[in-house]
């Protein structure tokens, strides 16, 4: 099938974000906000040895951090309400906005629930940190910065905003294709993904989940931590679906986790295909389409849950978190539609969100646009091994789910030559923002597997995935600024072979 190419964008220049104005990829940059704001989502980490410093915890390197993913890295501002909660010796606390998440925090690391000036705290012994670090990662159902602002400054939490929430809403509603009735909001992307994962467990409680595809590190977590066990195809193709479909037949499943597409990899799963198979034994399907966005692909008419991250590309400034769940009105789930929490979105973070999503379709249709054009210059570029991107070479089910107006996203991932050797030297003189997340107006760079899958390296590549592989997040910033990065970063190695 012949890929239709997405055309340029008709918009000003004043709709570009200039690269200088977020460089943050110098030394001295180390532990700094992108963006440079209290309640940035990313952080800088420059250098190669910055990244292994923060995954090896090198005071060198984590005593310079003013901030980092709040999922990963408890924001000052949540150290602070955790200080004055005052647990007792040997124990410790972490502040939750609901009391569903504190319970279930709670329960996993034997501890107890005690409500503070509308928080609830979830109070346990330090030998069981790692088990309640691990709930407010994976689960995501955390306390917003911004939340803990407020509490900090009045002792409680500002009241929710229901006009807004309903304009935010009906927004999705347009971009998605899901009724405004079947979206719930959830503090993070993860917290999305792990409510789903609660709905279908319930609904086949005791049964396993399938994780179908290599997946952001999280979403594996929540079906090996959480659940009863999972049954994981990394490289979702069609030897994998021909043992899902044997799987299928012998083995009453809860549910099957895929992303569209995934992460870093950017592979496309057969959605139609798995939707006809799953559909014959009644298992939801749930996916992670954040890569994909709203924007680009229509995945809802084949799944019964869309799982979407709104701190990426929805937002675009990295500068809150934020999660939706979507339900197909004609899935399994229609009747049994997850409502949002009291801990959903904050109101304060949910009038950010709103106002920096405006703009969401300008930007999407730019930065597609130039990550096409990016992915073409590396495919072609002699240092390279190799490039990751749906717009290479469009998988047919790519172009079946991909909308009018779609392109192929912003994230690519890219394998210099002699890896091992060039991808640091790539990674340090790439004048971009070097951090973690993805979506924003600028451009991002990162090690991603380094800092995903740190601990089991091997593991990862045994999946497929290079330990060495770099992937970026293309934000709005003119072609041809971006392309003389590129260039610059590129000239390591001129003895590797012309392609």
């Amino acid at each position: 099938m012949q890929a239709r190419q997405p055309q340029a964008p008709a918009f000003p220049v004043a709709m570009t974000h200039p690269l200088h104005t977020h460089p943050l990829c110098q030394p001295e940059h180390l532990g700094t906000p992108i963006p440079d704001s209290p309640h940035a989502v990313s952080v800088c980490l420059p250098t190669w040895a910055d990244i292994i410093g923060y995954e090896d915890k090198e005071p060198r390197v984590v005593d310079k951090m003013r901030t980092g993913y709040p999922r990963f890295f408890f924001h000052p501002l949540i150290n602070e309400v955790r200080a004055l909660l005052k647990a007792e010796p040997g124990w410790d606390v972490l502040p939750f906005p609901d009391e569903a998440a504190a319970t279930q925090c709670a329960t996993l690391a034997s501890g107890k629930v005690i409500a503070v000036d509308g928080l609830w705290a979830a109070y346990f012994s330090l030998e069981n940190l790692p088990a309640a670090r691990a709930f407010w990662q994976h689960a995501g159902r955390i306390l917003s910065s911004r939340a803990a602002e407020d509490w900090l400054a009045h002792r409680r939490l500002g009241a929710p905003n229901p006009a807004l929430e309903k304009t935010f809403l009906d927004r999705l509603a347009t971009w998605s294709a899901a009724p405004a009735d079947h979206i719930s909001l959830h503090p993070s992307g993860m917290a999305a993904i792990y409510t789903a994962f609660q709905t279908v467990t319930a609904r086949r409680p005791g049964r396993r989940t399938v994780m179908f595809g290599f997946p952001y590190t999280d979403t594996l977590k929540i079906l090996s931590k959480f659940g009863c066990g999972v049954e994981f195809f990394p490289r979702a193709d069609k030897a994998d679906l021909s043992e899902l479909a044997a799987l299928l037949q012998q083995e009453e499943i809860a549910g099957l986790f895929c992303e569209f597409p995934s992460n870093p990899l950017l592979g496309t799963p057969d959605l139609p295909a798995l939707h006809r198979m799953a559909a014959q034994y009644g298992v939801p399907i749930i996916a992670d389409d954040t890569i994909g966005t709203f924007f680009n692909v229509d995945v809802l008419p084949h799944v019964d849950f869309v799982a979407t991250s709104l701190t990426k590309a929805i937002s675009g400034e990295g500068d809150v978190m934020a999660g939706a769940l979507a339900v197909n009105p004609q899935g399994l789930f229609a009747d049994q539609l997850p409502s949002t929490s009291p801990g959903g979105i904050y109101a304060r973070d949910l009038a950010v969100l709103e106002r920096n999503s405006r703009d969401f379709p300008e930007r999407m249709k730019i930065a597609n646009t130039t990550a096409l054009e990016l992915a073409r210059f590396l495919q072609a570029h002699p240092a390279i091994e190799h490039v990751w991107y749906p717009g290479l070479d469009p998988s047919p089910v790519y172009e079946q789910l991909r909308k009018p107006d779609g392109g192929y996203g912003a994230v690519l991932s890219f394998l210099p030559h002699r890896a091992a050797q060039n991808t640091p030297l790539i990674f340090e003189k790439l004048q971009l923002s070097h951090g973690i997340s993805l979506g924003t107006k600028y451009s991002l760079v990162s090690p991603y597997v380094q800092l995903a899958h740190y601990h089991e390296l091997e593991w990862a590549k045994q999946c497929g995935i290079d330990p060495h592989l770099l992937r970026v997040a293309v934000g709005t910033e003119m072609w041809d600024d971006l392309k003389a990065r590129f260039t610059s970063a590129l000239q390591v190695d001129r003895d590797v072979p012309a392609r």
